[in-house]
């Protein structure tokens, strides 16, 4: 996680905190708490585990049996929102697992101020017979972050969150829930049921191909869900995926030219791509794959969407540069680097240049 999201959790969040739980319950240990979670190696925590720390020290100093902590957590935790108050789920999954009927309806709760999108997975790891049918009545609320939660907290491959390795090997218990909100009005869900879509693809490919062939043309909404589900695919440039959004071979011609065989940190590679021939009208899906000399001497491409024209039976040219300033995520290593221009799913053009 980025460095600068951990600051939502600072001494002074601690401290307003502490203090609004002294407020619900006269006998929480304020001092205690405080130092408890303000300890020497507090700057150097990251967000996760600051949240741990925090929800560890409310969890030893609200020193009420858990049902009666958990009523002052859930009027506290009205008062926050965002990601300082992921540390309310934080404490559920913490102290409440062995509570389920307890620490379920509150998860709902808590998420329409934050997410329980983390705090969910031990539960549905546990008790999926009380857990999956929960979801299925979150998917169908009229909160729209109950309804994310039911697509969220549920993926397989959730970043940062708990694998669900079982639902990694056989999703199929999942897929009610993503039927029910495969036409959600909301934004925020359908990126859930997209992003949740997504990660089943990695194991499942077919599974969810065969679902959108099934859902294709519902709705507008559901036609932008399934464009995102598939984009792993659609970026591998599978022949099905890029089918149901009628991108087929097409017999063009084309010319790669590069404004100088070499780039480097200072100075992008630029280029060119000229598409000519006698097509019939179709879309074009343009991509460009750069191949990265990685430390070991071998490359490691990466796609980039490009544009996606219509092609009218007149030449095309595109215009475009690549960056490569170092990133967190990406070191550049001088050397020989590959271009290649991908034309509805096969490589139409490639180049080698010099990174210096």
């Amino acid at each position: 996680m980025a460095a600068a999201l951990k600051d939502c959790y600072s001494p002074s969040f601690v401290q307003q905190l502490g203090l609004l739980c002294q407020h619900q319950d006269p006998a929480f240990q304020l001092s205690a708490f405080h130092a408890y979670v303000l300890t020497d190696d507090w700057p150097e925590l990251e967000l996760k585990q600051r949240m741990r720390r925090i929800s560890t020290g409310l969890g030893l100093h609200l020193t009420q049996p858990y049902a009666a902590a958990l009523a002052v957590v859930l009027q506290v935790a009205r008062q926050f929102s965002g990601l300082p108050g992921l540390v309310f789920p934080d404490f559920v999954e913490v102290y409440g697992l062995e509570q389920p009927t307890l620490s379920i309806p509150a998860l709902g709760e808590l998420t329409r101020y934050s997410s329980s999108e983390f705090a969910i997975r031990p539960y549905l790891l546990r008790y999926p017979e009380l857990v999956l049918p929960q979801l299925l009545l979150w998917a169908q609320s009229p909160d729209l972050h109950q309804r994310r939660l039911a697509s969220e907290g549920a993926r397989p491959r959730l970043p940062w969150g708990l694998a669900l390795k079982n639902y990694q090997q056989d999703p199929s218990a999942l897929l009610p829930l993503l039927e029910q909100l495969k036409a959600d009005p909301e934004p925020y869900v359908q990126r859930s049921v997209a992003n949740h879509l997504n990660d089943i693809s990695k194991d499942h490919p077919q599974l969810v191909l065969d679902l959108a062939a099934r859902w294709l043309n519902h709705s507008a909404v559901t036609n932008w869900i399934l464009r995102h589900a598939l984009r792993g695919l659609l970026k591998q440039a599978n022949p099905q995926a890029l089918l149901l959004f009628g991108i087929t071979p097409v017999a063009l011609t084309a010319k790669l030219s590069l404004s100088s065989p070499s780039a480097s940190a200072s100075q992008p590679l630029h280029f060119q791509i000229s598409l000519a021939g006698s097509a019939p009208p179709c879309q074009l899906r343009l991509e460009y794959r750069i191949g990265y000399l990685k430390k070991n001497g071998k490359l490691s491409f990466k796609v980039f969407q490009w544009a996606k024209p219509k092609w009218q039976g007149q030449p095309l040219q595109l215009a475009r540069q690549q960056a490569f300033v170092d990133l967190t995520t990406r070191k550049h290593y001088p050397g020989q680097h590959q271009l290649e221009i991908w034309l509805n799913g096969h490589c139409v053009a490639q180049q080698a240049f010099e990174l210096r």
